[in-house]
C-alpha cells in the first residue's frame, strides 16, 4: 500500500477549514464577522418586510374581489348595460344552469378556470394557457340558483409594487453593508490599535529591551486589564532574568575564584615535589612539611565550599531557640580556643530572645562571626556579643575594638573568596568563604546582617532575627 502523494487529502473538510480560519488576522474576522451579522440582519428584514407588504397587498385584493362578489358581480343588469359595465381590471366569468357562460373584460390574459374552487373564499391561481403575461390571478368563486360567478383581478401590479420593494431594499442594504464595511474597518482599527503596541512592546522585549512596557489603559478595558496582566508579568520576567544573570555571573566569578584559590596550594606542593626530585634540597621533612601545610589549606577550603553549598541548598532541622543560651555557648567554646581574649556577652533584652531556628547552624553563625574578629581585629581585640529585641526581631551585635576595615572592604565583606587583606588571610589559613557561609545560613533563617566599621575603630555584625510566634 502507497501514501496518498497529497497529506492534505487526508485532512477532513471541517479540519481545513478550521486552520484556514486560525490563519486569518483577528482583524478580518472582526469586521467578517461585523458585515455578516449586518448583512443577515438586512435580509431578514427584507424578508419580513416584503412578506408583510405581499399579506397587506393580498388581503387588500381579497377585500375588492369579496366586495365584488358579493354586490355589483352576481347582477345580471350590469352586464346587460354598456354605461354600467364591470370595472375593468376585473374578469368576470358567469357560467348559467342551462350550460350558457359569458365572459367580460377578457384580456390577452385571463385567469386559469380549471384551478378555480368554488366556495373557499379568494386564493391565487396560475394565468390560463395561452396568456400574454404569467403572472398569477387572484379568484373568488360563488354559487346560487341561476349561475356560478368567478371574479378575478390579476395580481399584476401588487407583483410590480413587491418587485420594486425588493429592488429598493436591496441598494437600501448595499449602501448599508458597504458603510458598515468601511466604518468597521475604521473603528477597529482603531480599536486594536492598543494590541499593536503590545504587539511593538513583546518585539521590543524580544530584541533585548527588557526596560520597555506595554502603555497603560484604564482598567475597566478588555486591553487595559491584558496590559496590566503583561506589565506585571514582564517585571517578574525581568526579575527573574536579571537574577539568572547575576546568578551565572556570582557563578562564574566563584568557579573562577575556586579555580584560583585551589591552583595556589596545588602549585606549591607541585613545586615542593620538583624541588625535592630535582635535587635542589634533600631535606625531605621540611618538603613534606611544606606539603602538609599546603593540603591543610586546600583542605580548609573544600571544607568551607562543602558549607557553603550546604548553606545554600540544605534543609534546616527548625526549632525553638534561646538566642541568650546560645551566645553564651559560643563564648564559653571560643574563649577555651582563645584563652587569652575577652569575649562578653551583654543581654539588654526585656524577656526571653526566642527565634525559630536551627541550633546548629545558628551556632555556626556566631562562631563565625566571633572568630573572624579575633583573627582579624588585631592581637589584642575584645569580642562583644549583645541581645536585644526591637518589635517582632531579635537583634545580636557581634563586635570587636580591633583593627576595623575601609567602607570598599564592608561593602564587599561578604562577597565569596574576598579578603580585606590577602596575604595576611592566607597566612592565616583563611579561604574567604567565612562571612559568605555566615551571610547563607541568616538568610536562611529569613533574616539579615550588616556590617559597620571604621579603620581604628573596630567593626560591628549586627544580625537581626523574626521572633518566634508561639502556635
Amino acid at each position: 500500500m502507497t501514501a496518498p502523494d497529497n497529506p492534505s487529502a487526508q485532512v477532513p473538510p471541517v479540519s481545513r477549514l478550521r486552520q484556514v480560519a486560525r490563519g486569518v488576522p483577528l482583524r478580518t474576522r472582526i469586521i467578517l464577522l461585523v458585515v455578516g451579522i449586518a448583512g443577515l440582519g438586512l435580509l431578514v428584514n427584507a424578508i419580513a418586510v416584503s412578506s408583510l407588504m405581499r399579506e397587506v397587498s393580498y388581503s387588500r385584493v381579497d377585500q375588492e374581489l369579496e366586495s365584488a362578489v358579493n354586490s355589483w358581480a352576481p347582477t345580471v343588469e350590469i352586464f346587460g348595460s354598456v354605461s354600467l359595465g364591470p370595472p375593468s381590471d376585473y374578469y368576470v366569468y358567469r357560467m348559467f344552469t342551462d350550460g350558457s357562460d359569458m365572459v367580460f373584460n377578457q384580456s390577452e390574459s385571463a385567469p386559469d378556470l380549471g384551478e378555480t374552487t368554488i366556495g373557499i373564499g379568494p386564493h391565487t391561481v396560475n394565468a390560463a394557457p395561452g396568456s400574454s403575461s404569467s403572472v398569477p390571478w387572484r379568484v373568488i368563486a360563488i354559487s346560487d340558483d341561476t349561475a356560478i360567478t368567478v371574479v378575478g383581478k390579476s395580481l399584476a401590479p401588487e407583483s410590480m409594487l413587491l418587485y420594486r420593494l425588493v429592488i429598493v431594499q436591496l441598494v437600501i442594504g448595499l449602501l448599508i453593508v458597504v458603510a458598515i464595511l468601511f466604518s468597521s474597518l475604521y473603528l477597529v482599527n482603531r480599536s486594536l490599535r492598543p494590541l499593536r503596541e503590545v504587539e511593538s512592546t513583546a518585539k521590543s522585549i524580544a530584541g533585548g529591551d527588557l526596560d520597555r512596557r506595554v502603555p497603560h489603559w484604564p482598567m475597566t478595558t478588555e486591553v487595559g486589564q491584558l496590559s496590566n496582566a503583561l506589565n506585571i508579568m514582564l517585571e517578574q520576567l525581568q526579575t527573574s532574568i536579571l537574577t539568572a544573570q547575576d546568578k551565572e555571573s556570582q557563578m562564574r566569578r566563584f568557579v573562577g575564584d575556586a579555580s584560583h584559590e585551589l591552583r595556589t596550594p596545588l602549585t606549591s606542593v607541585k613545586g615542593y615535589s620538583e624541588l625535592y626530585h630535582s635535587g635542589a634540597t634533600r631535606d625531605a621533612d621540611w618538603v613534606l612539611s611544606k606539603i602538609s601545610g599546603e593540603a591543610q589549606r586546600m583542605s580548609v577550603l573544600v571544607e568551607d565550599l562543602l558549607s557553603l553549598t550546604r548553606a545554600e541548598g540544605q534543609q534546616m532541622e527548625k526549632r525553638p531557640v534561646d538566642v541568650l543560651e546560645l551566645a553564651l555557648s559560643v563564648a564559653s567554646s571560643m574563649r577555651a580556643a582563645w584563652p587569652e581574649r575577652s569575649i562578653s556577652v551583654v543581654n539588654n533584652a526585656g524577656s526571653v530572645p526566642v527565634v525559630e531556628g536551627d541550633p546548629t547552624r545558628l551556632h555556626q553563625v556566631l562562631t563565625n562571626l566571633v572568630n573572624n574578629g579575633l583573627n582579624h581585629g588585631g592581637p589584642d581585640a575584645s569580642v562583644r556579643i549583645e541581645i536585644s529585641m526591637e518589635g517582632s526581631s531579635v537583634l545580636v551585635r557581634v563586635a570587636d575594638d580591633g583593627v576595623g576595615m575601609t567602607s570598599d572592604d564592608a561593602q564587599h565583606i561578604f562577597e565569596r573568596f574576598y579578603r580585606a587583606d590577602v596575604s595576611r588571610s592566607r597566612a592565616s589559613g583563611g579561604s574567604g568563604l567565612g562571612l559568605a557561609i555566615t551571610k547563607s545560613l541568616v538568610e536562611g533563617h529569613r533574616g539579615t546582617i550588616t556590617v559597620d566599621s571604621a579603620e581604628g575603630e573596630g567593626t560591628v555584625f549586627t544580625i537581626t532575627l523574626p521572633v518566634r510566634v508561639d502556635a
